[in-house]
Formats: structure tokens, C-alpha cells, sequence
């Protein structure tokens, strides 16, 4: 996995308000070899780290360790000052899986009102869905979508609420998707994307 940050990331000093991740080991349960190993960098506010790799590299995972979803073997993670397992911070990351992660039978606006609910937003569903390029009272069920509206929908539920840090794993890049990155980086929002090579 390509795990070299840009020139923005590099520093170790941590910010105490962006992503810094210290010599970071995961391995998951049953396996003998780390899915990722001894990984550091730091990404400030405002700037974003892209990391990149073939299938199975360890992008996903290193992402999961971001939100909290896996504990570290060896290291640590701090995002936005703290543990990404602290309640009030959870509310301010914005986590947009590469799998499809709605129950069977949601509706579109219904997840990311969903979310807003948990954010303590009421009003910030509709513009994230209209951000994202599609209607703002969506009523269609999710999984009648095609995948890259399930990602629009996913993205949507993302950035609903405005989060302070954006962990997007293989978004679609549509220019929606462009758009949000641009905006949220204009606001000073953290961002870790991760992507297969090209």
C-alpha cells in the first residue's frame, strides 16, 4: 500500500485537531500477518491524504482504524484531538464505506435523515442529498438503486451535518464528488480518501 503522505501530511508534530496516526499495526482476528503495519502520518485541517494501492493492500482497513470500526494491534489514532471511539467525536467524522451499508428496505432520505438525527441536524439532509446530486426527498428504496446511487447516497449520509473530518473509502468520482471534497477542504475539514491505483 502506497503509504507515503504528501507534503501537507508530514510533519509528526500533532496538530490536535486533524488525523495523526503513529506507527499504526492492525491485524484481524484468526490471521497470522497484519493487514497493516507501522503506519504514521498526519493530516492537518483543511488538507487531505489520498492513499492508494491494489485490492487487498490495506486501504479499507487503515480507513476502518480512522472511525474507530478496528482496534490497533500496535500505535494509535488520534482524530480531531482524540480517540475515535469518543462519543462526541464520532458525531464529527463523516465515514463513507466502500461496501453497501444500509439495512435492506431504507429509504434514500430516510438514511440520511437518519444520520442528521444522530448529528442533531434537522435540516442538513436535504442539502447533502442535493449535493451529491440527487433529489432532496428521495423516497426510493436503497436497494432498488444502482450501485453509484447507493455511493451518492453513502456520501450524502457522509457530509450530512457538516462533520469536522471526511473518511471516504473508494468514492465514485463523479463531479459531485469533486465538489464536496473542494468544499469541505475550503472549510477546513480533514480528509482521508482511499482509492485502488489507477
Amino acid at each position: 500500500m502506497d503509504t507515503d503522505p504528501p507534503a501537507a501530511a508530514q510533519t509528526t508534530t500533532p496538530s490536535g485537531d486533524g488525523i495523526v496516526v503513529s506507527e499504526l499495526t492492525v491485524r484481524y482476528q484468526g490471521t497470522a500477518e497484519p493487514a497493516i503495519a507501522n503506519i504514521s502520518c498526519e493530516v492537518r485541517p483543511g488538507t487531505g491524504l489520498c492513499v492508494t494501492g491494489p485490492e487487498g493492500a490495506g486501504k479499507s482497513t487503515l480507513l476502518r482504524a480512522l472511525v474507530g470500526l478496528v482496534p490497533p494491534l500496535r500505535g494509535s489514532v488520534s482524530i480531531l484531538g482524540g480517540s475515535p471511539q469518543m462519543p462526541a467525536l464520532r458525531t464529527q467524522i463523516g465515514y463513507a464505506p466502500d461496501r453497501l451499508p444500509f439495512p435492506r428496505g431504507l429509504r434514500v432520505s430516510d438514511a440520511v435523515r437518519l444520520v442528521g438525527a444522530i448529528r442533531g441536524v434537522t435540516d442538513a439532509p436535504a442539502v447533502a442529498l442535493e449535493q451529491v446530486g440527487l433529489p432532496p426527498h428521495d423516497r426510493r428504496i436503497i436497494w432498488a438503486l444502482e450501485l453509484g446511487e447507493v455511493r451518492r447516497v453513502s456520501l450524502a449520509c457522509a457530509i450530512t451535518g457538516s462533520p469536522r473530518a471526511l473518511i471516504l473509502d473508494d468514492p465514485w468520482e463523479y463531479p459531485e464528488t469533486v465538489d464536496v471534497i473542494r468544499r469541505a477542504l475550503a472549510d477546513g475539514v480533514t480528509i482521508v480518501v482511499g482509492t485502488l491505483d489507477p
